[in-house]
């Protein structure tokens, strides 16, 4: 699963197209190094059945028409929106774990 963090806004020296910063969220399994600066539960979100983390070091930015083509296409599912908590502790968490890389912490302090 991929938690969309920005709205779809152009963002500075990416051009004019309007564009996402998706995080990934990953059950934690035995053996995984977790990042712990977003911890999730069962309950958290819908689509959330196990404990979970925010694996911020899959952050990316996507065209918004690139996600969009593909959601119509089938190749992703559009789920649940996150509550505003649960985003709000997805941004925090981006901003304390040193897994995500410093130019996307740059735009997230920038355009949020």
């Amino acid at each position: 699963m991929f938690a969309i963090l920005l709205d779809p806004v152009p963002v500075e020296g990416y051009g004019s197209k309007p564009l996402v910063l998706l995080a990934s969220v990953v059950s934690i399994k035995p053996g995984l190094v977790v990042d712990e600066s977003c911890l999730l539960k069962p309950g958290d979100h819908l689509f959330i059945r196990h404990d979970s983390f925010v694996d911020y070091r899959f952050t990316r930015l996507e065209q918004a028409e690139h996600v969009e083509a593909r959601v119509s296409e089938g190749i992703f599912d559009v789920k649940e929106p996150c509550s505003p908590e649960l985003i709000q502790r997805i941004f925090e968490g981006a901003l304390k774990s040193t897994r995500i890389s410093r130019e996307y912490k740059m735009i997230l302090r920038k355009l949020v």
